[in-house]
């Protein structure tokens, strides 16, 4: 800007980074003004669902985002699962338990099954709906095994810690091999991002294989650690509300 003002998708890829900024009326407003140029602009119902989320307005975010959502259809698989994703953190909020089973179905799992964006997606949300109570059924499974032929993938400790997640929740062997990657990327130092390994990704790691053994001790005092800097691992507000989660 100003030089791409006609651009519908510059203002909603802004509106997001406002909204990482903390600065949600920015963030709303360049969102609503990239939908009266293109309404499908996805990005922009992508930052006004963060807007919502963070302010609390649950029933406004699930309304918005259904009046939208027959936009996606044609999205990449992680733009339409991803703003699905959001959609159903809302039913969650709402208690709309048989909602969110319904679009963790349709539309989170099941597009690009070996995406590691789409398996982050897939194993947040079904942490936070057995968090709140929901019946999640025989669904880790399918996921689990397909994280699992990811081997030891260390690329981004955002996407490693819920490969963690999804191998250690379902007692998988690979969760060792996967632990023990984390941290030899914490000793490495090397690796420009080897601070956010060692003292953020690495303690987390630590409480995430705590929390499947039920060691609620590790878990808090190890997480603990880990959440003040977990923008340094990477990942949204939102995603990384998981940790905190964890933690709680």
């Amino acid at each position: 800007l100003p030089e791409a003002e006609d651009i519908a998708y510059v203002h909603g890829m802004i509106a997001f980074g406002y909204e990482q900024c903390h600065l949600l009326d920015r963030a709303e407003a360049a969102a609503r003004h990239a939908m009266t140029l293109q309404h499908d602009e996805a990005w922009s119902h992508h930052a006004i669902a963060h807007v919502m989320l963070t302010q609390g307005r649950v029933a406004e975010g699930a309304a918005f985002m259904e009046s939208v959502a027959d936009t996606w259809s044609g999205l990449n698989s992680f733009m339409r699962s991803h703003n699905w994703w959001h959609l159903a953190l809302f039913y969650l909020s709402l208690g709309r338990h048989d909602d969110v089973r319904t679009a963790y179905d349709t539309h989170v799992w099941g597009m690009a099954k070996n995406y590691s964006q789409d398996q982050v997606g897939a194993t947040s949300l079904l942490a936070r709906m057995e968090f709140a109570g929901v019946n999640v059924g025989d669904r880790w499974a399918d996921v689990a095994d397909h994280v699992a032929q990811r081997g030891a993938d260390t690329v981004s400790p955002f996407l490693t810690l819920q490969y963690l997640y999804a191998l250690s929740r379902t007692g998988r062997a690979e969760a060792a091999p996967l632990m023990q990657a984390i941290k030899e990327r914490a000793g490495d130092i090397t690796q420009h991002d080897h601070v956010a390994w060692r003292d953020v990704a690495l303690p987390a790691a630590t409480a995430i294989t705590a929390h499947a053994r039920g060691d609620w001790d590790t878990v808090i005092t190890q997480m603990a650690r880990a959440l003040p800097r977990m923008a340094e691992c990477g990942g949204s507000h939102a995603q990384r509300d998981l940790f905190e989660q964890i933690h709680l």
